[in-house]
């Protein structure tokens, strides 16, 4: 093999990316309008943030948080200390900028003073922070901003989650739009970089891990990873301050050929824009002395459009082909890119030094293992083309650099690309990665709850008197309610601190009794806590203190009667830890020697059964609403009225989708185009509505025609769980493959399928 590679320093490099968690702090909640976490004490995003500690978790309810002025030249968020923003899910959670004009700075944008951008997390040369961030989706929603987030001086991670719409428009005239695609706004998806001129004393490397996450709909460059002082298309100079990437599991995706943003998909120039500013764009920017390590990821769709833009399948321009590239290293230390999908990019992957022309042979990139498509209409595939002359007939991702050889086959000096994936592009094995849609639905852990009681357990009440339950409910997110059961009867419920409910005790009864609260988070995830609470029935108790009955109420009842004989009791045969949508019965052994009035089934807060009469089973049938954790309550009672009851925790598994439907219809639209539209729904399964399983869900839509990828986007699925997207485009043979993936949500499983279509 070219010996381009040392596992030694990939190792090492691999090591020293390792992104330390914080230590553990408060966790303040946030929700926007206090539907799913009524008890979070803030409903701004930032507000959170300023009153936050380091250390601290702010944990975002389901909602859309709209922050900042909207002023030029603001943020919509700014984070200065070390913290982890965490959402409820990209799909759940969205972070936008106020207003409909502009942030970013007026004149020639700085991304190193941390102005301008949607959520910017910013330290100091001197003393970087660490924030983490995952499950939300930053979206620019139509306002120029200069970068979707930043860490200025920081490190952390972004995980599950999503920056979008960095970019105001996509459409052939959008240079001459703020923030609009080909102008001189930035428009970054992701950005790591430092406002020093020269790294501080003991500077060490600052990590930052992207993890199954997607940047897509960004101007200039997706994920920037810099290292220099400067961001210029001449000679770059290091600050020694060393940023270092972690991606994997992830997709940044440029602008595609057919993308009229936020219109129509008209493609009726299905080839690159030839009018108006050369531009290129990059996937991935590592400069000056920082690193990156990608896998199992996705680069796609980083083109040259405009005035010199390379003409296909010819020399015209081609020295221009190099302006846009999947990923560019600039005078970048050790990096790789491995098992990933970078197909349709101008170039695949560039490799040069800070002065931005020279191919780096003395830091060659590792970018083995990747599956770089197809070449045009070749019967084989000999693997990326190395610093081709003549333009490729579409996309092709060439590599820069000078061919060596590479035991049988050749690669090149500055990105060592051998072995490759070489099979057909539908051959999971040696074709095209099959690689997971990007952003996963975020981890939401169960919910915790203990339960005590006034007077406390082991004293117990007195006939006539008050019982106060309390419970101690805990959530990574925030408590939707708590919900309080004598047995299977609901005594009381509260959605605030504290939470807790006074009963007024029966005057004539004095047995022990049993209750539970059960917790419900913003998910609608359940725990139960249970408390057996005694009788005070010796002759003449009396109730001390300010609980004492009042005139006219009845008072302690003397030798009140106890229940006749020992509480009823139930198990629960087999319990299962885990239920599947598709149903499971449950077998009850019930003991009572007052007999056995009924059974009830509670799967958290919702009754699922109730059996009278032999054989004590019940088949469990499950609803969207159910799926996550969950506390499996069975409740006996017996004919004295007394009940006893047994609670084991369960998972509900996610549904399985009954199918994924793609269609395409087409009709003319004049001038030798034809306008074809592809529709789809996700195929809901028994037991699950539309609100349960696709509000706010999204599928990925990819096009190919002729083995190029003209579409990749993300479509929100609407109230019926249906997408569409209309693509114009010139009349042509060649049929399209398109493949829709839904990447699933808290309730169902992810499906995807492809179709062909001529």
């Amino acid at each position: 093999m070219f010996p381009s590679r040392s596992c030694a320093a990939l190792a090492a490099v691999a090591t020293s990316l390792v992104v330390a968690p914080l230590a553990h702090g408060a966790t303040l909640s946030v929700d926007d309008d206090g539907v799913d976490c009524p008890a979070a004490p803030y409903s701004s995003i930032q507000a959170a943030v300023d009153a936050a500690s380091p250390g601290d978790t702010i944990a975002v309810c389901p909602g859309t948080y709209v922050e900042g002025t909207g002023q030029v030249a603001t943020n919509a968020v700014t984070i200065a200390k070390s913290l982890t923003l965490k959402g409820a899910g990209a799909d759940l959670v969205t972070i936008r900028p106020a207003g409909d004009g502009q942030i970013a700075e007026g004149g020639t944008p700085d991304l190193r003073n941390g102005i301008g951008d949607i959520v910017v997390v910013r330290g100091t040369p001197s003393a970087p922070i660490t924030v983490h961030v995952s499950g939300v989706t930053i979206d620019g929603a139509g306002v120029a901003a200069e970068a979707g987030l930043v860490f200025l001086d920081a490190q952390g991670s972004v995980v599950r989650s999503r920056v979008t719409n960095v970019v105001t428009s996509e459409a052939a005239d959008a240079s001459t739009r703020p923030g609009g695609y080909r102008s001189a706004m930035p428009g970054v998806g992701i950005a790591q970089l430092t406002a020093a001129t020269t790294a501080p004393g003991g500077a060490t490397p600052r990590p930052l891990l992207i993890d199954h996450t997607r940047v897509d709909r960004y101007n200039r460059i997706g994920v920037l990873i810099d290292g220099a002082t400067e961001t210029t298309d001449g000679p770059l100079t290091p600050t020694g301050v060393v940023n270092q990437l972690t991606m994997r599991g992830s997709q940044v995706v440029g602008r595609t050929l057919c993308v009229n943003y936020r219109a129509d998909g008209n493609c009726a120039s299905v080839n690159l824009l030839t009018t108006g500013p050369l531009f290129g764009q990059d996937g991935i920017r590592v400069t000056a002395g920082s690193t990156a390590a990608v896998s199992s990821s996705l680069i796609s769709q980083n083109l040259v459009n405009g005035s010199g833009a390379p003409t296909r399948n010819s020399t015209a321009n081609n020295a221009n082909l190099a302006k846009g590239a999947g990923l560019r290293f600039v005078g970048a230390g050790s990096s790789s890119v491995r098992r990933s999908n970078v197909v349709d990019n101008a170039y695949g992957v560039i490799n040069v030094t800070t002065d931005q022309t020279t191919p780096n042979t003395a830091t060659p990139v590792d970018a083995t293992d990747n599956w770089w498509g197809l070449r045009y209409n070749s019967a084989a595939n000999p693997g990326p083309a190395i610093s081709p002359t003549t333009n490729p007939p579409v996309p092709e991702n060439p590599v820069n650099g000078a061919p060596v050889p590479d035991g049988g086959a050749t690669t090149s000096n500055a990105v060592d690309v051998v072995p490759f994936r070489s099979g057909p592009q539908g051959d999971p094995t040696t074709g095209e990665w099959p690689l997971m849609i990007a952003p996963l639905a975020a981890a939401d852990l169960a919910p915790g709850v203990s339960l005590s009681s006034v007077p406390s357990p082991t004293v117990g009440y007195w006939p006539g008197g008050p019982l106060t339950l309390r419970a101690n409910p805990s959530d990574d997110f925030g408590v939707r309610r708590v919900v309080f059961f004598e047995g299977a009867e609901v005594v009381g419920e509260a959605v605030r601190p504290p939470y807790e409910v006074t009963l007024r005790m029966p005057a004539d009864h004095c047995a022990p009794r049993t209750f539970s609260a059960v917790v419900e988070d913003s998910r609608g995830q359940t725990a139960a806590a249970t408390l057996d609470v005694l009788g005070r029935c010796e002759p003449d108790a009396v109730e001390p203190g300010p609980g004492a009955p009042g005139p006219g109420e009845p008072g302690p009842v003397a030798d009140a009667p106890s229940a006749a004989g020992p509480a009823p009791t139930v198990r629960l045969v087999n319990p299962p830890s885990r239920l599947r949508p598709r149903g499971t019965t449950l077998t009850f052994d019930p003991q009572a020697a007052a007999g056995v009035a009924r059974i009830d089934v509670f799967l958290g807060t919702r009754l699922v059964c109730s059996v009278a009469s032999e054989p004590w089973t019940c088949d469990l049938r499950l609803t969207g609403a159910d799926v996550g954790a969950q506390t499996l309550r069975v409740v006996v009672t017996d004919h004295a009225g007394a009940t006893g009851e047994t609670a084991t925790p369960v998972t509900v598994a996610r549904f399985a989708p009954r199918g994924l439907a793609l269609t395409r219809s087409s009709r003319p639209a004049g001038r030798g185009r034809v306008r074809t539209t592809f529709s789809g729904a996700v195929r809901l399964p028994e037991g699950v509505t539309a609100a349960q399983g696709c509000a706010r869900a999204s599928v990925t839509l990819v096009v190919r025609r002729g083995g190029r990828a003209v579409d990749n986007t993300q479509l929100r699925l609407d109230r019926r769980c249906r997408f569409t997207r209309s693509l114009t485009l010139p009349r042509s043979s060649r049929p399209f493959t398109v493949t829709a993936t839904f990447g699933g949500t808290a309730v169902l499983a992810p499906i995807s399928t492809t179709r062909r279509f001529s």
